[in-house]
């Protein structure tokens, strides 16, 4: 097999709605203090979603899942993102890869959720893979093609991954800049949590979300309607205590800020008091704190003092999304008497301020695709969504650039 398969969507053209977009998306971006929001375009059109899926998630690095819910041989679970069904495995040599999960005879789709296996053996006709994706079994075939044959093409492919604080990242084209070395702010800032360490508990999927991908990590990173939509259960870590870091273009791979809380060792949980034990390595200032931070696309997580939660953002549509739910805990936490009963309140808090904003974003997008839908300026306390734009579009023309390097190749072939 070759070190990794790298392979795009088609380009596609660009159609007047998408340069209209373009065209207009420029004030989006920038300082919060002169910042618009971005047209309405942008959250509602399947066109425009699917340039997303070519100059976003083709070409950035898409969250998957963490490493702690794979600590052994032969672990795996299994992820569909941009429609490419994806199988993220510990193999025999202890290194995690992601492959393609399409078995290379009849394109079944191989693996379950998740579990540990030897091999990945397809239903449909038996084929068989082992944990590096190398083709073991193809039973019957020695008429058409022997084994040996078939083992330099029909090997599953391998993608470009990169772990980040225990997070699996894929790339698909196998062509983005590094994203550890874009992450070097937040790295130092949630470096005592030691999250490449913690237990990953098993993921929950929420299945049927309506409305678009920004908008999650949009309603994820801003403090502004915590106040308003949250009023009572987010009192313990109010706005107020909210700060911000400026943006550097040359450290670009999160969005993130603070929150304090009004007392130290508070979390989100239905007592908004940690559940848990806090976590050892933390200082007096993170105690009293909680991190959130957006890896975009995909990947949003909250470091407080106990645990970390993260959100793992699915695109399906412009309108549609999955939510696939997780906790990391420090390895000795999995053992106190009453682990599960503190993941349950864990999970039932998070799931509070979950049920608020599923209303709040529905609503959002319905208002969305109304003709009346506003460009408006915001408040200081989306700064970070200014700087979420600043992300997006910088990516987006780095995407027309390179449509535009492909178009004069062909025109010069």
């Amino acid at each position: 097999m070759s070190a990794f398969a790298t392979t795009t969507l088609p380009d596609m053209p660009i159609t007047p709605e998408i340069r209209a977009v373009l065209d207009h998306i420029a004030p989006s971006a920038g300082d919060v203090g002169s910042a618009i929001t971005m047209p309405s375009t942008c959250y509602t059109s399947e066109s425009w979603f699917e340039f997303e899926r070519r100059a976003i998630f083709d070409r950035e690095w898409m969250a998957l899942g963490h490493q702690g819910l794979i600590p052994k041989t032969g672990d795996y679970f299994s992820i569909t993102i941009n429609n490419e069904p994806l199988l993220v495995v510990r193999g025999e040599d202890g290194t995690i890869r992601v492959m393609s999960a399409v078995c290379r005879h009849r394109a079944h789709v191989l693996g379950e959720a998740a579990g540990n296996t030897r091999a990945f053996t397809c239903p449909f006709h038996g084929w068989s893979y082992d944990l590096a994706g190398a083709l073991v079994s193809a039973p019957e075939m020695e008429g058409t093609l022997p084994l040996e044959e078939l083992r330099k093409s029909a090997c599953l492919p391998v993608m470009r991954s990169e772990i980040w604080n225990g997070f699996i990242f894929v790339n698909f084209d196998g062509r983005a800049d590094p994203l550890g070395t874009r992450l070097k702010v937040l790295t130092a800032e949630v470096a005592n949590h030691h999250m490449a360490d913690m237990v990953s508990i098993p993921t929950i999927d929420l299945p049927e979300n309506p409305w678009n991908w920004k908008f999650m990590q949009e309603n994820a990173i801003e403090p502004y309607h915590t106040h308003y939509l949250h009023q009572g259960p987010h009192d313990f870590a109010p706005s107020s205590l909210a700060s911000f870091f400026e943006w550097d273009d040359a450290d670009d791979g999160a969005i993130f800020h603070p929150t304090g809380f009004i007392a130290p060792d508070s979390a989100f949980n239905i007592s908004t008091k940690c559940l848990m034990p806090v976590i050892e390595t933390l200082t007096e200032r993170e105690r009293q704190r909680i991190m959130f931070a957006s890896v975009p696309p995909n990947l949003f997580f909250g470091a407080q003092p106990d645990c970390v939660f993260f959100l793992l953002i699915v695109p399906k549509s412009a309108g549609r999304i999955v939510l696939r739910v997780g906790i990391l805990v420090p390895f000795g936490t999995t053992e106190m008497s009453t682990f599960d009963l503190a993941i349950k309140g864990t999970i039932d808090g998070i799931s509070i301020f979950n049920d608020a904003d599923t209303l709040a974003n529905t609503s959002s997008h319905k208002g969305l695709g109304s003709r009346f839908a506003p460009r408006s300026r915001y408040a200081p306390k989306e700064k970070t969504l200014a700087q979420f734009n600043t992300w997006l579009i910088k990516r987006y023309r780095r995407y027309m650039e390179e449509l535009a390097g492909n178009q004069e190749a062909a025109q010069t072939a």
